[in-house]
């Protein structure tokens, strides 16, 4: 092979390499040492006064418990933060995306009391695995891209509590019996009309073991189909939706018609007593009336009979 030959087939490869480059995006293999590796090695916990993701929730603590700031202050459910902060420190490193660009970028910034960052990382879109065979459900997601810093990296977590949606943060189950759980809730500048408890339907509800409380089905939410609705003794008007009002609705007007027909079957059996013991009356009034004494029949009088008549003494 001559000079030729090899000049020609070194630049041949060097134009193969040049393209192998540009088709992977100019991405670097993925760095051994960074995989199982922490994610956020140094996160503190106990640190964190507050949790924001974009500006769609924030979380802040309070001294009376956490507060959900986008949702009106309502309660936040403590174990569910814990839960999550500790699904943010337990990330390890599954591959490094080297080069990748995040869609749809979600900045969460956890800060401490003094207002200082504690962790501040970029969420990206989730990872989906395409599920094998023929399945007609495609894939289903298994991880999500994160940025932290300068790195882009997968990890085995969805990290679903972080989409944006504030009730992933509380628990929205607020009957027991029927069961209710909120959608939202209600502007607190809402005027007293436009909520329309004042001619809602009242029902009886259960709650957490207490059978007397009480729920008010109010009016339907402007341009929606949810209803309001409040329960006695909670500062909280909270929005459901419109077939769960009508299944606290329906079991109270199915509880009224069954407390109705007890309280009929209660008065006709307080009747019927009543009537036997009228119908037996006379017939004991008779066993019990002692027979009336029969007058004496009259004799009648001795006859006068008349005296013996004297006869005169015979004189010898």
């Amino acid at each position: 092979m001559n000079n030729k030959n090899l000049v020609m087939l070194a630049g041949a490869a060097v134009v193969l390499v040049g393209a192998a480059y540009f088709m992977n995006g100019g991405r670097k293999p993925s760095a051994p040492g960074l995989m199982g590796k922490p994610v956020l090695a140094d996160f503190d916990i106990a640190s964190v006064a507050s949790v924001e993701i974009g500006d769609k929730v924030k979380l802040v603590a309070a001294d009376d418990g956490w507060k959900i700031e986008s949702l009106g202050g309502y309660p936040a459910d403590k174990a569910k933060i814990v839960e999550n902060m500790l699904k943010l420190k337990e990330l390890k490193v599954g591959q490094v995306a080297r080069g990748r660009a995040i869609a749809s970028p979600v900045e969460v910034s956890l800060k401490d009391a003094s207002g200082n960052a504690v962790v501040t990382l970029t969420l990206g879109e989730k990872h989906v695995k395409q599920s094998s065979g023929e399945s007609m459900y495609g894939g289903y997601p298994d991880g999500r891209y994160v940025k932290c810093g300068d790195a882009t990296v997968l990890v085995a977590d969805t990290l679903d509590a972080f989409d944006g949606d504030p009730k992933r943060w509380c628990d929205t189950h607020i009957v027991d019996t029927p069961y209710v759980s909120f959608t939202g809730i209600a502007d607190s500048g809402l005027s007293e009309d436009e909520l329309g408890f004042a001619t809602g339907k009242v029902c009886k509800v259960t709650v957490k073991g207490d059978t007397n409380r009480v729920a008010t089905v109010g009016a339907t939410v402007k341009g929606g189909s949810d209803r309001y609705l409040k329960l006695d003794g909670d500062k909280w008007v909270y929005t459901v939706a419109s077939y769960t009002a009508d299944s606290v609705v329906k079991a109270a007007e199915e509880a009224e018609k069954k407390a109705e027909e007890a309280k009929k079957a209660a008065e006709e059996a307080a009747k019927k007593p009543e009537a036997k013991a009228d119908e037996a009356k006379p017939a004991v009034e008779a066993e019990a009336k002692p027979e009336e004494p029969k007058p004496a029949e009259a004799k009648p009088a001795a006859e006068n009979k008349p005296a013996a008549e004297t006869k005169p003494a015979e004189s010898k």
